[in-house]
Formats: structure tokens, sequence, C-alpha cells
């Protein structure tokens, strides 16, 4: 009986473990401006803030994937505004397209790398908190994860050029 205690801790040790493992594996950004909130891999290197300080930029450790999480003005119409991102930019081949409530999911090819991208519409419909993530067609098995955690993450928030509550 004492050993299958034993064993059932050493057991659940290794799965607590394993999970602050994935938990450490993710750090958190907050755009101050527009309030976009998102985690991203521990592990990427962080671009330099733009001048407007609109988001920030993510590369991956080996240079293939890049991530952007940032905020912008809604500027049209609520519907006008889903529809345009909605469109395929140049050169992309949209392969799966979601929407519910705020927010809206694009996704599919460029050249050899797979797009993804969320947007939620937030703040009284006054902005726009988006993710962009870009990575190798050939390596999706290995990004499907990071990208539902990623999308997953994605929060609208305040900003210093929000008046959101």
């Amino acid at each position: 009986m004492a050993r299958r205690t034993v064993l059932a801790l050493a057991s659940a040790g290794m799965i607590l473990t394993g999970w602050g493992a994935a938990a450490a594996q993710w750090r958190l950004y907050h755009n101050s401006r527009f309030g976009a909130t998102a985690d991203y891999p521990a592990d990427w290197k962080v671009e330099p803030a733009p001048e407007n300080n609109d988001g920030r930029a993510f590369t991956s450790s080996d240079g293939r994937a890049r991530l952007t999480i940032s905020g912008i003005f809604a500027l049209e119409g609520r519907e006008e505004e889903f529809a345009e991102k909605a469109r395929p930019l140049e050169g992309e081949t949209v392969t799966y397209t979601a929407r519910k409530g705020d927010w809206i999911v694009v996704s599919g090819l460029r050249g050899g790398k797979i797009f993804y991208r969320k947007a939620i519409l937030s703040c009284g419909n006054k902005v726009w908190n988006d993710l962009d993530i870009e990575y190798p067609k050939a390596e999706k098995a290995k990004y499907d994860a990071v990208v539902a955690h990623l999308a997953d993450s994605l929060r609208p928030g305040s900003g210093y050029d929000t008046d959101c509550k």
C-alpha cells in the first residue's frame, strides 16, 4: 500500500512540474497605449517598440516565426471594419475565417508561410486589439498549440490612448 502511495505522489509531482514548466514558457505583454494584452513565448526575442507605441513584435529564437500584438483606433463603421479585417492581404489565400461577437479570426497561406490573425473590437467599438503570427507551413504541427494559446490569451483592456473602463 505504501509503495502505491509513493508512486501516486511521484506521478502527481511529475504532472505538477510539467504544468509549472508549461506556465514558465510564456510571458505577458500589455500595450500601454491601446490596452492589447496577450502572452508570448518566453524564449522569443522582443523587438524594440515603435515610436507610436501601438504594439510590439516578437521573433522566434530561430528567426522563422514572427508575432505582433498591437492596437489601432477603429475608424469606419463596425460591419465595414469586420469585412476589411476578413479580406486577404496581397499574396494571401484565406483558408479559414471565424467571427463571433466582437472578434474575428482569419488564417491562411502567404508564400510558404501560414498566417493567423485575431482581432477584437473593444472600448465601445473604438479600438481594435490585434494579434498576428506568421510561421513556416512545414512547421504547422509545431505551432498549432502555440497559436491556440496565443489566440486564447488575447484580451482587450485600457491604455493611455483609450478611455475604456
